[in-house]
């Protein structure tokens, strides 16, 4: 029998160190058992929650964005695949070490600076669920590269939405603009709208003006993803995205580039670095061809456009960013002249037969005016004068002549409010974006500068020159309201939107702005004017024309603007025509301005009827 140790047998007998270790054991355990207990019973469910929230999640669709089609049916705008690095900021680690590292990282593989990844990600804090664009587009191996690093880039989404190409480039860059990410001075409307910070929007042209019909509608999808963010499976469509509307312009393709390629001749011909076109059916206000020089190719921005590319374009003298056929404002010159007529003509400073006498200068308040030929006109009637663009007559309905003592003119008053009937001072409406208002400089106007209204103010307004703005849109809508006898329409520039469908979901007719405050017999005697431009031996556009096979109305304008004299001492000015086809029934009417080309009637109205025949070449049955 084993001998006895002495010590005491079961708890009461162990040293007091080993029980205070089973104390120990047995409370941790107790805890572990409440901590259980209270992550899986009393929050058990906000815990699933949480965690079906990180696995889970509903994600938007984007809707592929519509196309654009000239009137003939020819596609403008495509959408091409590209890649996109974005990064969810909800995805990105905790610790601000770690999210520089993978920065850092990024910084090698997009050639971009951290500090500039880490500044977009700050900015898109309040939406940490919704990607935000860090660069677009990205190669495909820049992509493939992202992907294959997946694991050590949580946050990093390559996404792969489509951008836009133009395939006529130039040819329509300014008519159809551009998309880009969004402006950062509109973020917070265009988030308040329903944008996401990854979105594109148009940014210019129709792309801008029409985005609500091209944008679509996004859809609603319930993605799996990992631990990373990535998505892993594709669970079920909520809600389906809507395709954006095709727009179908009212350009042709094909008038467009013919009108570009007559206009760049004149431009070649006046040694020019600037003009514009615009073509339109005189009946509805729909706008034929639109065309500005210099241009500028638009798949530049769709994909991004370099700092060099951008640098070389705004810091072009003659401004290719800017669309001249709607922004740009000329003086209008002797095309002007055609309003004076009808508002002397209406408000019966003279009649159709009241006939001046031109000697080829007029005194007024000792400041002798000359006119554009020193041999003079002899004398003309209103149709007359329109033929010859007579200055005399048109300064005499404007401001007065002294040698016709019942002969006080319009002024300025009464002139303005006619020109701004024919469109003049005011944007037409246009849904395009750019649109200049020109300017019709009266008293008040001048008074309101600080600057003092002199007699001759009156006499320069009267033949398009002095203060006096127009854009070629302006000229070629009062040329049109003319030609229909009256109506002038909000010029057009798409004709209908389509579904996918092909389903006509919104067609722009024919909108009215006003009537013309002119009598139609007034207006015949213009057109007939205008008529002789071209027709008669006497008209200053008939021995450039000679005799086309259209019969052409029009007016020549050669307006001066501030710049070095040449040797005759003459101010530099530009060329202008504008007019409309056939005569007896108008179908298209032209505006012209060439800016610096010189003469309207050597430079301007060859382009404009080289226009109007390739019009019923390619366009009429």
């Amino acid at each position: 029998m084993r001998p006895s140790s002495g010590e005491p047998n079961g708890w009461a007998g162990r040293e007091p160190r080993v029980t205070g270790f089973y104390v120990a054991i047995a409370a941790a355990f107790l805890t572990l058992m409440g901590q259980l207990w209270y992550v899986q019973i009393a929050s058990g469910a906000q815990y699933r929650q949480r965690a079906e929230v990180n696995r889970v999640r509903v994600v938007s669709e984007k809707p592929l964005r519509g196309v654009v089609y000239d009137r003939a049916g020819r596609q403008l705008v495509r959408n091409v695949p590209s890649f996109t690095a974005s990064i969810r900021p909800a995805d990105l680690p905790r610790g601000k070490g770690e999210q520089e590292a993978i920065f850092a990282r990024l910084e090698r593989v997009l050639e971009m600076p951290a500090a500039e990844i880490e500044a977009i990600v700050k900015e898109a804090r309040q939406d940490p669920f919704s990607p935000v664009r860090v660069k677009a587009p990205i190669s495909r191996e820049q992509a493939l590269i992202l992907e294959e690093q997946h694991t050590r880039l949580p946050g990093v989404v390559v996404q792969d939405p489509p951008i836009r190409a133009y395939p006529e480039g130039p040819l329509f860059g300014h008519v159809l603009g551009y998309t880009g990410p969004l402006p950062s001075r509109l973020l917070d409307t265009l988030l308040g709208q329903g944008y996401e910070r990854d979105d594109s929007v148009g940014i210019s042209g129709v792309e801008w003006a029409f985005e609500e019909e091209l944008r679509g509608t996004r859809g609603r999808i319930q993605v799996e993803v990992d631990a990373m963010g990535g998505v892993t499976r594709r669970l079920a469509t909520l809600v389906p995205p809507k395709a954006g509307g095709n727009v179908i312009l009212t350009i042709d393709a094909q008038l467009q580039r013919r009108a570009t390629d007559v206009l760049a001749a004149a431009m070649a011909k006046g040694k020019s670095g600037q003009a514009a076109l615009v073509a339109m059916q005189p009946q509805t206000g729909e706008l034929l061809a639109v065309v500005s020089l210099p241009q500028y190719d638009n798949n530049l921005f769709a994909g991004g456009i370099s700092q060099a590319d951008y640098l070389r374009l705004s810091e072009d003298r003659w401004r290719p960013l800017v669309n001249h056929a709607v922004g740009g404002q000329y003086p209008p010159g002797s095309t002007f002249k055609m309003v004076t007529a009808a508002a002397a003509l209406q408000e019966r400073v003279v009649t159709p037969q009241t006939r001046i006498y031109c000697t080829g200068s007029l005194t007024v308040s000792g400041r002798t005016f000359y006119d554009w030929t020193e041999r003079g006109h002899g004398n003309v009637n209103a149709r007359q004068a329109l033929a010859t663009s007579c200055d005399i007559y048109f300064w005499s309905l404007a401001g007065g002549n002294a040698s016709y003592p019942g002969l006080q003119g319009l002024k300025i008053e009464r002139l303005a409010e006619y020109a701004r009937a024919f469109g003049f001072g005011e944007k037409t409406g246009l849904r395009l974006g750019g649109e200049a208002s020109g300017l019709i400089p009266t008293r008040e106007l001048k008074r309101q500068r600080g600057e003092q209204w002199y007699i001759g103010d009156d006499y320069n307004v009267g033949i398009g020159q002095g203060d006096v703005l127009t854009t070629p849109l302006q000229l070629a809508n009062m040329t049109a309201a003319i030609a229909n006898g009256g109506t002038l329409y909000r010029p057009r520039v798409v004709k209908e939107v389509r579904d996918a469908e092909d389903t006509v979901t919104q067609a722009f007719g024919a909108e009215v702005i006003r009537k013309l405050p002119v009598a139609p017999e007034h207006l015949a005697a213009i057109r007939a004017g205008m008529r002789d431009v071209v027709a008669t031996t006497e008209g200053t556009a008939y021995w450039s024309l000679k005799q086309p096979a259209l019969t052409i109305a029009g007016k020549t304008g050669s307006a001066e603007y501030p710049g070095q004299r040449d040797a005759r001492g003459k101010l530099p000015s530009h060329a202008l025509f504008v007019g409309y086809a056939p005569y007896e029934d108008p179908q298209i009417a032209v505006a012209v301005v060439v800016y610096g080309g010189g003469e309207g009637s050597e430079v301007a109205a060859p382009a404009a009827a080289e226009t109007m025949k390739a019009y019923f070449e390619l366009l009429r049955p």
